[in-house]
């Protein structure tokens, strides 16, 4: 008697063909890809609060920092700001004059730049103004520094009050001393112990 033939096997049962394996290829090709996608989100996650965390703890720090500054150091600010400002508009002041001078109208001290008195000729104000130009940056760069609590600060400033500072007392003149005075005084304020202490 011939044998019975197995009955046909279901179809989940028979074997995998071709467009079956690169069904179940896709399938964990794209679970791969959920799976890699997952973790990069999870890592950016992790990443963007650190990020975060070490801002806010910047912050706090340079908050912390800002209420420790020194009142000296906090007057010196709006001290060398202040100067700052000054030297920017004796600057303008000069400029405005050199250009406003009548023309010499012949040769002697008024034709060109007069030692003993540069600010009577147009060529003096433009010099004075350049002058006072250099100071203006020179000042304002150290005020700079001073705002981010700089070392530097203290000598560039310092050299500005003495250059400034000591030529105007020798002039002297009542409002030049006043001057010179003022950029001195400046100066002091950045060799305050606390002040020096705390600038880095």
């Amino acid at each position: 008697m011939p044998q019975d033939q197995p009955p046909d096997q279901p179809p989940d049962q028979r074997p995998d063909q071709p467009h079956h394996r690169f069904a179940r290829a896709a399938g964990k090709a794209t679970r791969a890809f959920l799976d890699t996608s997952k973790d990069d989100a999870e890592r950016t996650r992790v990443e963007r609060e650190r990020r975060a965390e070490r801002q806010a703890t910047e912050e706090r720090a340079a908050e912390a920092r800002q209420a420790a500054t020194p009142t000296a150091l906090k007057v010196a600010r709006w001290w060398w700001a202040a100067a700052t400002a000054l030297f920017a508009l004796v600057t303008v002041a000069f400029l405005l004059a050199g250009l406003n001078a009548p023309a010499p109208g012949g040769a002697g001290p008024a034709s060109g730049f007069d030692v003993a008195a540069p600010e009577s000729t147009p060529t003096g104000q433009y010099v004075l103004a350049g002058l006072a130009g250099v100071l203006a940056v020179a000042a304002g760069t150290g005020t700079v520094q001073l705002l981010r609590s700089r070392r530097s600060a203290a000598g560039l400033l310092t050299g500005v009050a003495v250059i400034v500072g000591i030529p105007l007392i020798v002039r002297g003149h009542p409002l030049l001393i006043v001057l010179a005075v003022v950029l001195l005084a400046g100066a002091a304020l950045l060799w305050v112990p606390a002040v020096r202490k705390f600038l880095r």
